[in-house]
């Protein structure tokens, strides 16, 4: 069978572009003159922005998913052109909440009073911030093609103004810098998506409709990410260290490759399942086996080979970073599992943010006791428990309500197989 580019393989493609881009920035930073604090700053930096935006970001498009297709021609016109204007009416109260209340956003977030370049990167993030709506686009318009050259251009232009200027000399400033201009034009073209595809009416009604089904889902996915935000925040408060900030954001990563494809197989299977969840189901489970082949096994190699390769791939002072990789690479179990994207699809969002209330509190308790016992190390084992426990609630409630087996969305015994063995490699390394 020829290899075909659909919506599910450019998004997957999109999200290990985007991964792997963070990573490589990531590796090349390590090997630059930069020192362990300035790549704190930056890393300071990257958590802060991402703290405030993940969430609506990532919960208004994934509203969006079950939301656009049921709509009629002229409306979904209107629709992209209203969403634009609400992410962009959104972006610019976070840039005013980050840009004038400075001291207290660095100080609630990282434990500084302040950052340098912290202004430039607030600018950066107002025109960064709605240009997540390009892809998303392109997904809900079919256009998969125009997925990837959207992201071969921004991720490759996204490593080349961060890296360039710290290997020409010119600091770190001059890396804001280039991801300000980065941020100007990756709006330029929404601007003209919006511009190709949308119908300048507002429609508030259609949008009000809208928020009621994406706000459960903005909820949730604040939850859901909470855990790695509040993995940072309590590094951030019981080390108030920029060196050991870096050390544990560059152990703290789940294996990229993992999170793009099932990330980008979750998303694109959202709408599927709404057209017709019967035929969408053992696709589902199909496309979730040709993960695990992928995942699993690249997963237990790298957890038995971390304590070589992690620092020749960065350095000697990130050596520490391979034990908390070690443990973040458990997340792999809970994330190749799908149940809440079956439960997004059948519009039951409410439930999957009780379920997620639930996991946020669970991870709170474990971290704050588990820091105090493993260090950094115990900090990660709180949120790999806390993903596990929201995944496995998903399911029961699956099965107890909607009768929907997790056999019949997951490779059973290929999944526990791969879970021992993964978890035997933990204990091995």
């Amino acid at each position: 069978m020829p290899f075909e580019i659909n919506n599910v393989r450019a998004l997957q493609i999109f999200q290990i572009l985007r991964q792997g881009a963070a990573i490589l920035i990531s590796i090349l930073l390590a090997k630059s003159a930069l020192s362990t604090d300035d790549i704190g700053v930056f890393e300071m930096l990257v958590f802060i922005g991402t703290t405030v935006s993940f969430f609506w970001i990532a919960g208004l498009n994934q509203g969006m998913l079950p939301f656009f297709p049921k709509l009629k021609t002229e409306e979904q016109s209107q629709f992209i052109f209203n969403s634009f204007l609400l992410f962009c009416g959104l972006s610019i109260f976070v840039f005013v909440l980050l840009y004038f209340f400075e001291t207290h956003i660095t100080q609630v977030l990282v434990g500084q009073s302040s950052l340098p370049y912290y202004q430039w990167y607030c600018i950066y993030l107002l025109f960064f911030m709605p240009s997540f709506l390009i892809d998303y686009f392109y997904l809900v318009k079919n256009r998969p093609y125009r997925i990837i050259q959207f992201g071969v251009t921004v991720f490759t232009l996204q490593i080349l103004v961060v890296v360039v200027p710290i290997f020409l000399g010119w600091g770190l400033l001059w890396s804001i810098y280039g991801l300000v201009a980065l941020g100007v034009f990756r709006f330029l073209w929404l601007v003209i998506l919006v511009f190709s595809f949308g119908k300048f009416q507002m429609n508030r009604d259609l949008m009000q409709s809208y928020w009621v089904l994406s706000f459960p889902l903005i909820l949730y996915t604040l939850l859901s990410g909470f855990p790695t935000v509040f993995d940072s925040w309590v590094v951030g408060w019981f080390y108030n260290n920029t060196s050991t900030f870096a050390i544990f954001r560059y152990g703290a990563r789940e294996l990229p490759l993992a999170i793009a494809l099932a990330n980008a197989l979750s998303s694109a299977m959202i709408p599927e399942l709404v057209k017709n969840a019967s035929s969408a189901l053992p696709l589902l489970r199909q496309r979730t086996l040709k993960l695990y082949h992928a995942i699993f096994p690249l997963s237990i190699i790298l957890m038995l080979t971390s304590w070589w390769w992690f620092p020749r791939v960065f350095n000697e002072a990130f050596i520490e970073s391979a034990a908390i990789f070690n443990v973040f690479l458990l997340v792999v179990i809970s994330r190749l599992i799908f149940p809440q994207t079956i439960l997004i699809a059948l519009g039951k969002t409410k439930m999957v943010l009780y379920i997620s209330i639930l996991e946020t509190l669970l991870n709170i308790v474990l971290s704050i006791w588990l820091v105090q016992i493993f260090g950094l190390v115990g900090i990660a084992f709180g949120t790999v428990i806390a993903y596990l426990f929201e995944k496995i609630m998903i399911g029961i409630y699956l099965y107890s309500k909607h009768n929907i087996p997790f056999q019949q969305y997951t490779p059973v015994t290929w999944f526990m197989v791969y879970s021992v063995v993964l978890v035997g490699a933990y204990f091995i390394s």
